[in-house]
């Protein structure tokens, strides 16, 4: 019997081939052939207007026919982002603003409807690359030839810089002191973040990018804040960076490096990563879609208590295993770098390539 796992590329050559692609049809400035570096629009649109139901009574904590008496434009006034629409009301001075730059489109009783125009969306290349392919009004598709490296989680944001390295070790510790000027426009590598003054830090600095092996899951709000792109290669806890993706990170120090954030989305293939651009001639393969569990294949364990953890498979054992918490699972016996020989279950196990 075949066993897929889910599958985590740390790759030091390969070819890269992503799509790019505006949330509505718009206008793509570049060609088929056509070289484009990071910072390269590849196509320009504009999305549609956002709309705001205000309650004015809620937002300032009176009824309904009060409130209106507090409303500071007609219909059809255009506002800035943060200006007063009702208000002030009380000794706490309450009051309504405005979510963003737009106008007022229509005013209901005490609610009023407020419009926001999706102003301009420029569709950035992300790293240096080769224009393959283009549909002309929503889609380029970007081909190249880099280091690459797969990650668990992302805060959404993008950005393209020189790469420096301040972790000594896979697990050490963010400390705010060891962001200083000389990381400034930096994508930086870390161990382990455990504290907010580190991301804000980061902000102070403005840095391009921090990848990390893990953070507490009470960072999320803040990482999703910072206006930096965040990368996490195993996810939420205190676990180092994985002993090939470190390898590879270090010996790429002071190399460009494009740092994709993206949400990790469970119905798409791609997931936060960081590309490292390869100046190379060669022709390199795309790297594998689906590899099968098999001895000899290297693995990352997923779940505790050897969560991390990196080995290789030295055989599949035939019959399901009784583990201590009760459950009989398919499983194999794995190599663990630094731990031994353990009995993992094959639902535990990630291909890491």
């Amino acid at each position: 019997m075949t066993h897929l796992a889910p599958l985590t590329h740390v790759l030091p050559l390969t070819t890269v081939r992503r799509e790019r692609r505006l949330p509505v049809p718009g206008t793509v400035s570049v060609r088929a052939g056509q070289r484009v570096t990071a910072v390269d629009v590849l196509a320009e649109a504009e999305p549609g207007p956002r709309h705001y139901y205000l309650d004015l009574a809620r937002g300032l904590g009176i009824s309904e026919r009060e409130a209106i008496r507090h409303l500071v434009h007609e219909r059809g006034a255009r506002v800035e982002a943060g200006q007063v629409i009702a208000g002030p009301v009380g000794i706490s001075r309450r009051t309504v603003r405005a979510p963003a730059n737009g106008r007022i489109v229509a005013i209901s009783g005490c609610r009023v409807l407020f419009e926001v125009s999706g102003g301009k969306f420029e569709l950035k290349a992300g790293f240096p690359a080769l224009v393959t392919a283009t549909d002309g009004t929503r889609s380029v598709t970007l081909e190249a030839s880099a280091a690459l490296i797969q990650a668990a989680w992302g805060n959404g944001r993008q950005d393209y810089g020189i790469l420096r390295v301040i972790a000594a070790t896979p697990g050490d510790r963010l400390q705010p002191e060891q962001l200083d000027i000389n990381l400034r426009g930096a994508v930086v590598v870390a161990g382990i973040c455990d504290q907010s003054a580190a991301l804000h830090q980061a902000t102070e600095l403005t840095v391009r990018g921090l990848i990390l092996g893990s953070m507490p899951s009470d960072l999320i709000a803040i990482a999703l804040r910072v206006p930096y792109p965040v990368i996490l290669t195993e996810g939420f806890g205190r676990l180092p960076i994985n002993p090939p993706a470190y390898a590879l990170l270090t010996s790429s120090a002071g190399r460009e490096a494009s740092v994709d954030a993206r949400l990790p989305m469970p119905y798409e293939y791609l997931r936060p990563e960081v590309i490292l651009p390869q100046p190379t001639a060669q022709n390199v393969e795309l790297p594998e879609e689906n590899i099968r569990l098999a001895p000899g294949i290297q693995v990352r364990v997923l779940r505790a208590p050897f969560q991390g953890a990196v080995g290789t498979i030295r055989d599949i054992l035939v019959q399901a295993v009784a583990f201590p918490s009760g459950v009989l699972a398919r499983s194999a016996t794995v190599d663990l770098e630094g731990i031994g020989t353990a009995t993992v279950p094959l639902a535990n196990l990630e291909v890491l390539q």
